[in-house]
């Protein structure tokens, strides 16, 4: 169904219904509540009301007034303020299906939930190469749209790096620039629980926050937060560089965190799970640090008569998946399988392990 401005729209999965402001594209209109609020909406979560005499008319929300020099493409009055979220800065990805939020392509916005101003400059990553993605503004309460986003391009996203400015006009307190991760597990996009009714969107979406004011602050004078994938490298490798023999170290596998079951092992493999820090390493560097941490596990699983690993590798390139299908085909014992595809897409590998080389 198409719509244009001024027609007026009943909601299909909610009461009430509004006005159509502006029609962004195909598939996505905004509708003017009874609030005074514009929200974004799939064309297919609407039907045209008609000339119906009951319905009052709408007033069009009033947009924060941008500078003179300033794009206002993409941006937008958030619906309200809500105390219950966190102040921050929120990546948030939106299924332009409602219905199909494990298969839909997504709408991407920056969420601007503090009592600044935001700038920001957006960096994905590809491979380990940062490239720049958008630059903006967006005042306090607004959210910007970043575009549209394929499923096959999530990765870039889940290593991608936001810098941000916090501004407030008349005296305030100075905040140092920030420049955080945006980190979340590619694979969480095919599960279902991952996309809940955001009050900030008035729609499904997996929202991650990213930044807060002051957030830098804290961190010039707190420990760094170093990612549990990293302590545990570190205390192994302090271990090995004893002298203490082995039956004194501490009996402490890298799977334990893994563990999702009994004898079952979940491995994301991102290398943001295993690496706080991949500015200077290379594809090389990278795929061979997955791989490496991959044989650690294979032998901590036969150490602890584990039988079940999945390893997430994603879908990207295919290049680390190819690795692992590669040494799973040289090593005896195990049988090994695509995970399954309702929960982790196309993303994962399982591998079953068996004693002695036998199959029980």
């Amino acid at each position: 169904m198409q719509f244009k401005a001024g027609d007026k729209v009943l909601f299909l999965n909610e009461k009430g219904g509004g006005i159509v402001t502006r029609v962004e594209d195909e598939q996505i209109v905004h509708v003017a509540v009874e609030d005074g609020f514009e929200i974004p909406y799939a064309v297919t979560d609407l039907i045209k009301a008609g000339n119906m005499e009951e319905d009052r008319p709408l007033t069009a929300p009033k947009r924060p007034t941008p500078a003179k020099d300033e794009k206002t493409a993409g941006l937008y009055v958030l619906p309200h303020q809500t105390e219950d979220i966190s102040t921050g800065v929120y990546l948030a990805m939106v299924p332009r299906n409602q219905d199909q939020v494990l298969a839909s392509a997504m709408d991407f916005f920056l969420l601007n939930h503090t009592g600044y101003r935001v700038s920001f400059a957006l960096f994905i990553n590809k491979s380990g190469n940062f490239y720049g993605k958008a630059t903006g503004a967006m005042d306090p309460g607004t959210r910007h749209h970043l575009g549209k986003v394929e499923r096959t391009d999530i990765e870039e996203w889940a290593h991608a790096m936001l810098q941000t400015l916090f501004f407030r006009e008349g005296k305030t307190e100075l905040l140092p620039p920030a420049a955080d991760y945006i980190v979340f597990k590619p694979v969480k996009i095919y599960k279902e629980e991952s996309f809940t009714f955001s009050p900030m969107l008035h729609q499904k979406a997996m929202t991650i926050s990213v930044t807060a004011p002051g957030k830098q602050k804290e961190r010039q004078t707190a420990e760094v937060d170093v990612p549990d994938s990293v302590k545990h490298m570190k205390e192994e490798e302090e271990e090995r560089n004893t002298h203490k023999p082995v039956s004194e170290r501490k009996s402490k596998g890298i799977l334990e965190k893994h563990m999702v079951g009994d004898n079952i092992a979940e491995i994301d493999l991102h290398i943001v799970e295993l690496t706080d820090n991949t500015i200077n390493m290379t594809n090389a560097d990278m795929l061979n640090m997955q791989m490496d941490y991959v044989k650690r596990c294979l032998e901590e699983a036969r150490k602890q008569h584990i039988s079940k690993l999945i390893f997430i590798h994603g879908v990207g390139n295919g290049t680390l998946k190819q690795a692992l299908l590669k040494m799973f085909k040289n090593t005896e014992g195990l049988e090994y399988f695509d995970a399954p595809y309702a929960r982790y897409g196309m993303g994962a590998t399982e591998v079953k392990l068996y004693r002695s080389g036998s199959h029980q």
